[in-house]
C-alpha cells in the first residue's frame, strides 16, 4: 500500500520535487517550466509546492546548487589524486548539460537572491580549482603570477563561453589551453613528469 503523503518525509518530498525540476528545466527551459508543471511531475498539490520552496527562482537556485554539489561529489570520488586542471576541465565538461540552465541563472541574477547565492558557489567552484592548478605547480606565491588575474581570467572565460553563439568552443577546453599557456615552462606537476 503507497503511503500517505502526510508520511513522506519533508526532505523526501524536497527532493521530488528537486527531480522534477530539473527534468522539466533541462526539457521545457527555465522560463517555459511553471511551479505547476512542477507540481504536477512531483506529484504535490500546486499550492504545497510552496511550503518547500518560496518560489520558482529558489527552486532553481535549489537545482543547480544540488547539481554543482553531485559534480563535486562525483568529481572527488572519481578524479582523487587527479591533475586539479584534468578535474576543472573533467567538471566542466560533465556540467555542459546544464548550460542552457546557466544562461538562465544569468537571466535571473537581477531578480533572485537564490540564484545570485547558487551562481556565486558555482564561480567559487571553479575559482578553487584554479587556486588547486597555482598550489599544485607551486605559483600561488610567484611574483610574476597575479593569482587574482588569473582567477578572474578564469571566470570570464567559462562565463562568456556560455553565452549562446555558434563560435565558442566549449569553456572546459579554452580553460584547459589557457590554464596550460600560462604553465608552459613553469615549476613541474607535482608527481608527474613534464
Amino acid at each position: 500500500m503507497p503511503r500517505n503523503r502526510q508520511q513522506i518525509p519533508r526532505e523526501e518530498r524536497a527532493g521530488d520535487l528537486l527531480a522534477a525540476a530539473t527534468e522539466l528545466f533541462l526539457a521545457k527551459g527555465y522560463d517555459k517550466t511553471t511551479m505547476a508543471d512542477i507540481s504536477a511531475a512531483a506529484g504535490v498539490a500546486r499550492g504545497n509546492v510552496y511550503w518547500y520552496f518560496d518560489s520558482k527562482d529558489d527552486i532553481f537556485a535549489a537545482v543547480m546548487d544540488r547539481m554543482l554539489s553531485r559534480e563535486i561529489r562525483t568529481l572527488n570520488a572519481e578524479q582523487a589524486g587527479a591533475y586539479p586542471l584534468s578535474r576543472l576541465v573533467r567538471g566542466l565538461s560533465d556540467m555542459r548539460l546544464y548550460r542552457p540552465l546557466h544562461q538562465a541563472m544569468h537571466d535571473r541574477l537581477p531578480h533572485s537572491e537564490a540564484v545570485r547565492a547558487a551562481h556565486n558557489t558555482f564561480l567559487d567552484w571553479i575559482v578553487g580549482l584554479v587556486d588547486e592548478v597555482m598550489a599544485d605547480r607551486s605559483l600561488d606565491g610567484e611574483p610574476d603570477i597575479d593569482a587574482a588575474l588569473l582567477r578572474d581570467v578564469a571566470v570570464a572565460v567559462f562565463e562568456g563561453a556560455n553565452v549562446p553563439n555558434d563560435r565558442n568552443r566549449p569553456a572546459h577546453e579554452m580553460l584547459r589551453f589557457l590554464m596550460e599557456s600560462i604553465l608552459v615552462g613553469r615549476s613541474p606537476i607535482k608527481g608527474r613528469d613534464h
